[in-house]
């Protein structure tokens, strides 16, 4: 074997060498390439995600009726239109809802006399919120007339339930009082323990007669009468 075919033998192969090399360099320049394609396309996917729309609530919120954003659950005496409208008073920052803090709406809620507690599950995308209401338990209602319609309500804890959440969906359960409002039969003025006094009353009643109390008739302070289901009871005297 000569010495010039050992040259160019050397020399072939380092030729593939090269050339190896140059392919090897090439190749991972292009998975380089694919590699930072591939984050700047998810980097982007991340950008638009974030901004889009379903991340916010609608401006219309309150008004469209067509999407589905506010849930509300557990409410039987406060209205959806009434929880609608405090909210309505809150203005809500126009960030995507995952930076909301529910606790003002919640605040406002319960600032409502007969929502006991209100919680908030919020759902960040689409955005929408579930508002569950915990509500007190109505245990009088106030008439001033054994056929008018309750004017007020009062709940066991002292809470008195105004005229603007009346009707009530159930009375079952309530002692229907019937009381003017006015001087010296002023029910706005009863407190806790008149409240508890009234209905244990009704109870003690109702359980040694046997029958439901059709109404209890406090319009004369000084003399009360009870109307149970065979007969109406008075009480010169008895002050509850």
């Amino acid at each position: 074997m000569s010495g010039e075919y050992i040259v160019q033998r050397r020399m072939k192969q380092q030729k593939l060498r090269r050339k190896a090399r140059r392919g090897s360099i090439a190749l991972r320049r292009f998975y380089k390439f694919i590699r930072l394609l591939f984050i700047l396309c998810i980097l982007y996917s991340v950008y638009r995600l974030s901004i889009l729309h379903y991340w916010y609530f609608p401006t219309d919120i309150y008004n469209n009726k067509s999407e589905n954003r506010i849930e509300i659950l557990g409410n039987n005496i406060v209205s959806n239109s009434k929880i609608i409208s405090e909210m309505k008073k809150i203005n809500l920052p126009k960030e995507p809802l995952y930076k909301i803090n529910p606790s003002e709406i919640m605040h406002r809620l319960e600032n409502l006399a007969p929502v006991k507690h209100a919680y908030i599950r919020r759902y960040w995308f689409p955005a929408r919120l579930t508002i569950m209401i915990e509500e007190v338990t109505p245990a009088i209602t106030i008439a001033p007339s054994e056929t008018a319609p309750a004017v007020a309500a009062f709940a066991l804890t002292g809470e008195l339930i105004g005229r603007e959440y009346l009707p009530l969906k159930t009375e079952t359960g309530t002692v229907k009082v019937l009381s003017y409002g006015t001087k010296g039969d002023d029910y706005e003025k009863w407190d806790i323990n008149k409240i508890k006094e009234i209905y244990e009353f009704s109870q003690v009643l109702e359980n040694y007669s046997g029958e439901k109390i059709q109404y209890l008739d406090m319009r004369n302070p000084l003399e009360i009468y009870v109307l149970l289901h065979s007969l109406k009871l008075g009480s010169g005297g008895l002050q509850i």
